[in-house]
């Protein structure tokens, strides 16, 4: 039965792959895409990428993904985030660089520069291989073969792509015709990191009472006011599994959010994993910290 169950949602990349090798395949796709849009020369935005990249790491706190004018995570919470900050850095470092990305993205309920940041992380990404972390494809058997466990994975990446990489692994992806005998849900492109200021949804804080942004310290917080990553939840919820485990290596992002709804969430620790996020997720009392898929394996499967 279904309540009996513990549902657990994986994000993908930086949480089953090395995300930092994928970032730096990535990136330099991801400039050459943009040199062409611009209609510069790449080397001029190369420069500037490595300039804005060496402002966020002297001031992270300062370097925010922007969506819709608010912060979606910070830069340095994830490889690819960083790739993407500098790449909305660089554009909006130039009036003609926006203008030329209005004319070609216009904006809908994301705005331009965002349309365009995602359409280089999403078609570059296809053209980067995954690199797997050791023992992956033993990790997800061993969930899928679980009496116990439910799993799906849960990305903000397109589905297409996650399915494809998983052909890797030889496992297939639910609803799909595969020749695979495991197979596994992949719910892809599920926005986390679309956020919304006129959604009037709050979220109870013990201390502080009705919030809709996450105070870490002075100089980090987290917005709430992700209505889609939301309702993506809550549907699971209203399915009534016994619980929702949310396992990813960015807190901002995947799982603030759902520590806020009373979920539990797992921060896969990382190279790039700032203290403050750990900390928090440490002390959480629906929050752990695992730092390989062994411990995540044992947290989950005893």
């Amino acid at each position: 039965m279904i309540k009996e169950k513990l549902k657990v949602l994986l994000d993908f990349d930086g949480n089953l792959t090395a995300e930092e090798k994928q970032a730096a395949e990535l990136a330099d796709i991801a400039l050459d895409m943009l040199a062409d849009i611009l209609g510069v020369p790449v080397t001029d935005i190369e420069a500037l990428y490595q300039e804005i990249k060496n402002q966020i790491q002297q001031n992270p706190h300062l370097y925010p993904w922007e969506i819709n004018g608010l912060p979606a995570c910070y830069a340095y919470e994830g490889a690819y985030l960083l790739n993407t900050v500098i790449l909305q850095h660089i554009l909006k470092s130039s009036p003609q660089f926006l203008k030329i990305v209005a004319a070609r993205y216009p904006s809908s309920a994301l705005d331009s520069v965002t349309l365009c940041v995602n359409h280089l992380f999403h078609q570059g990404s296809f053209s980067v291989n995954p690199h797997f972390l050791p023992g992956v494809r033993d990790f997800l058997i061993d969930l899928l073969t679980s009496d116990s466990i439910e799993a799906t994975i849960f990305t903000n990446s397109e589905t297409r792509k996650i399915a494809n990489n998983l052909k890797r692994l030889s496992i297939g992806a639910k609803g799909t015709a595969h020749p695979y005998e495991h197979e596994i849900a992949i719910l892809g492109d599920t926005r986390q990191y679309h956020l919304d200021r006129n959604w009037t949804q709050t979220f109870d804080h013990p201390t502080h009472g009705p919030i809709q942004v996450l105070e870490i310290d002075e100089l980090f917080q987290v917005e709430l006011r992700r209505p889609i990553y939301h309702a993506a939840l809550t549907k699971l919820v209203n399915q009534g599994y016994r619980d929702i485990v949310v396992i990813a290596d960015g807190f901002s992002l995947a799982g603030a959010l759902p520590l806020m709804m009373g979920l539990s969430f797992i921060l896969h620790k990382t190279s790039y994993t700032p203290a403050w996020a750990e900390n928090y997720v440490a002390a959480h009392p629906k929050g752990r910290v695992a730092s390989n898929l062994p411990h995540i394996k044992n947290a989950l499967l005893g």
